[in-house]
């Protein structure tokens, strides 16, 4: 693979997680104009046999049994993540288009603030939990130990 196509699938993965999360949720309804402007490139009739191929995805989903929806969730994921990357390897500049559509997590996980971490066996070590980016520049992180010690 190169490097284009890594790129295509590490955006279309979770793109296709999220829509079908929310067609599971119900949601594809306010998700399907969104992602009917970023289809746009393709051409009109192109946007609609797109759009009707997730349309029948999503009512298949809803009128599914239970017990079948996470299989059928799965499967719906799979062709998204095809569908996804083959659209962002002809339009790769539509990438950040695609994430700013797609809707924020819901899964309960808090974005900021304190979390809950609990470490065990852990004598004489550190545990740094961060909610986002954390660099430590060129000199590492080093706590109550220098940074010559071969012990840490």
């Amino acid at each position: 693979m190169v490097a284009s196509e890594l790129d295509a699938m590490a955006l279309a993965v979770p793109a296709a997680s999220a829509v079908a999360a929310e067609m599971a949720r119900g949601g594809w309804l306010t998700l399907r104009s969104a992602l009917a402007r970023f289809f746009r490139h393709d051409g009109e009739s192109a946007v609609e046999r797109q759009l009707e191929l997730l349309d029948t995805a999503e009512q298949t989903l809803a009128e599914a049994a239970e017990e079948d929806c996470d299989e059928l969730r799965s499967r719906l994921e799979q062709r998204l993540v095809l569908q996804l990357a083959a659209y962002l390897d002809r339009y790769p500049d539509m990438g950040e288009e695609l994430i700013a559509l797609l809707p924020a997590p819901q899964d309960g996980t808090p974005t900021d603030g304190p979390s809950a971490l609990t470490a065990q066996n852990n004598t004489n070590s550190q545990i740094v939990q961060a909610s986002g980016n954390l660099d430590a520049g060129s000199g590492g992180i080093n706590y109550g130990v220098s940074p010559g010690n071969p012990r840490a």
